[in-house]
């Protein structure tokens, strides 16, 4: 499973990401180590545009608030991309705060549900037959 990692504040998903890389998961991020977005450095690509080993889900690890960081980008990016998205809180046990922009497209799992998603690996594409190819469920 390959999982694109974002977040809303520097270093806010360094303990997710270690999770998952623990777990075996492929995690690439949206910023190199100093924070650009890793399309615009010298020769930068987006992991979203790797077709040899294609995302199978975005994370935005973030705090609480409502509004989108510049550093959170890369959620629109992947909602453009038809990539699954889902947020999770920086801290364990703190409620997940979908950004109210993106509530019908993304997902909010809480740390433990990501891991387990994750130790399932992809998900079967079945929504790229009603259009919705990777995204939520629509709301009824």
């Amino acid at each position: 499973m390959h999982v694109l990692v974002t977040e809303a504040q520097f270093g806010n998903a360094e303990r997710i990401v270690r999770r998952l890389r623990e777990q075996g998961v492929r995690v690439s991020t949206c910023h190199d180590r100093v924070g650009y977005c890793r399309v615009l450095g010298p020769g930068g690509r987006c992991p979203l545009d790797d077709f040899t080993g294609p995302v199978d889900l975005v994370v935005d690890v973030r705090g609480a608030g409502d509004e989108l960081t510049v550093r959170e980008y890369g959620v629109a990016c992947a909602v453009r991309a038809m990539r699954d998205v889902v947020v999770v809180p920086v801290e364990a046990g703190v409620p997940v705060t979908v950004p109210a922009g993106l509530r019908n497209v993304v997902s909010g799992l809480t740390e433990e549900q990501l891991i387990e998603r994750c130790r399932r690996g992809p998900r079967v594409q079945a929504a790229a037959v009603d259009g919705w190819a990777g995204r939520p469920e629509p709301p009824a």
